[in-house]
């Protein structure tokens, strides 16, 4: 298969996993990768068309083909890609972003955490979309490429000056993912913000904070380093193979006839067991997606 005939196969949607052309991508890395580079800087400038054309998918592939590459150059474009303000980068991707946009930064990373912080504190940009780049960084702590004192310390400036005190997502999800790593160091910060109102318990309450102090930092960075939902991604094809926007008869029980595009990275795959905090999280992103129906 030619480099012309992948990008062809990759480029809409239509209801068939292009396994092989997934595969013949991977196969072609070098030749490729800049043409994927090439799709999200070109999507990035022409985000309003991207939405009007409902079947293009491509840009979806360069994700994860990108990350499963460990293209370091993709880093920027992707932040940029999600730097849009507004809710429009949520609406072409679906539930990427609630789902692996995580894994796909942390999979690119190039060492500068800058970019990751500045997509975390921009409040002109989705709120699923900053707690996606807060996990990032419980993502790189998982894999060893930074360290939980440098995550504990970026959170702490979180709490104390970073982030606006109003209530918002990221206040919820920060806690969240204080408490995959054992927040010790910042329990009297994380109780503040509760008696401030500003954390919605229906995604995590005090008691869960508890217990994540219970369970001890050496235990918490063990139990991160083993949860697959925290790995980098390895594989575009095992990763996206489960869609449910590839297995019709599912979507037409769960969706009806016409899927919209956000049932992209609607798995047909068990619940990920990340707790019923973080699972109703993804449920409210979900039904917050605005993407359009085909």
């Amino acid at each position: 298969m030619q480099l012309e005939e992948i990008l062809s196969e990759l480029k809409n949607y239509t209801g068939t996993f292009p396994r092989l052309a997934l595969e013949r991508a991977i196969e072609s890395k070098s030749a490729i990768t800049p043409f994927l580079l090439a799709t999200l800087e070109s999507c990035t400038n022409n985000l309003e068309m991207l939405l009007e054309d409902s079947d293009y998918i491509l840009h979806l592939y360069a994700l994860y083909l990108l990350a499963q590459f460990r293209e370091k150059s993709a880093y920027p474009l992707i932040i940029k890609f999600f730097s849009v303000p507004g809710d429009i980068a949520m609406d072409v991707t679906g539930d990427v972003v609630t789902e692996d946009l995580g894994r796909i930064i942390a999979s690119v990373f190039d060492g500068n955490l800058d970019p990751i912080k500045q997509l975390v504190e921009n409040q002109q940009v989705n709120e699923f979309i900053r707690s996606a780049a807060l996990n990032s960084l419980i993502v790189l702590v998982a894999q060893s490429i930074i360290s939980r004192e440098q995550v504990i310390q970026y959170f702490e400036e979180l709490f104390l000056t970073k982030l606006e005190k109003k209530p918002d997502l990221i206040w919820s999800n920060l806690v969240i993912n204080s408490c995959e790593l054992c927040p010790i160091e910042l329990k009297k910060y994380i109780d503040e913000i509760f008696e401030q109102g500003l954390i919605d318990e229906l995604f995590i309450e005090q008691d869960d904070v508890d217990d994540s102090l219970l369970e001890g930092v050496s235990s918490a960075l063990t139990k991160l380093h083993n949860d697959p939902h925290h790995s980098l991604i390895n594989n575009a094809v095992s990763e996206m193979k489960s869609w449910a926007c590839f297995h019709q008869e599912k979507l037409k029980t769960n969706y009806g006839i016409f899927p919209d595009s956000s049932s992209f990275t609607k798995s047909s795959k068990t619940a990920k067991p990340q707790g019923n905090k973080k699972r109703k999280m993804q449920k409210k992103a979900r039904r917050k997606n605005r993407t359009k129906k085909k």
